[in-house]
């Protein structure tokens, strides 16, 4: 694991404190080992991983991360979208805001350390250069 958690120190040491919006917590862990600051509300967070409508003062919330460049990059869960998910991938596309997609389980054609070493490096390639991992 140890290219993995050097690619997580030094996206911590060159972008630390990145603001960050997230659809579910599925990269929470990854991000504040990277020492992003995650800006979306947990409850909301929870809201879409659930299935459930998030309050609207989190949507709203939400959508003035994105808007009003409150936010560096957005990430999302690849393997589960819904209608929300996409008016906020919509959003970030609109407002110039890089998407990075993560995967709740491996992908395949990836070992766990290839995994998590493609999602750190598709953050930073998000924050340092602009650049979306996915196309709407």
């Amino acid at each position: 694991l140890q290219p993995w958690l050097s690619a997580l120190a030094q996206f911590r040491k060159a972008y630390p404190g990145t603001t960050v919006a997230v659809t579910e917590p599925v990269g929470d862990y990854m991000l504040q080992a990277a020492g992003a600051s995650i800006q979306t509300p947990l409850t909301m967070q929870l809201d879409v991983m659930n299935g459930t409508d998030p309050a609207p003062q989190n949507i709203t919330l939400q959508n003035q991360l994105i808007a009003q460049h409150r936010v560096k990059v957005l990430l999302y869960n690849q393997q589960v979208t819904d209608t929300l998910t996409q008016t906020f991938l919509a959003a970030a596309s609109k407002n110039g805001v890089p998407v990075v997609g993560v995967y709740e389980t491996m992908p395949t054609g990836y070992t766990y350390q290839s995994w998590m070493l493609a999602e750190v490096k598709a953050l930073r390639r998000a924050v340092a250069e602009r650049l979306s991992t996915q196309k709407l």
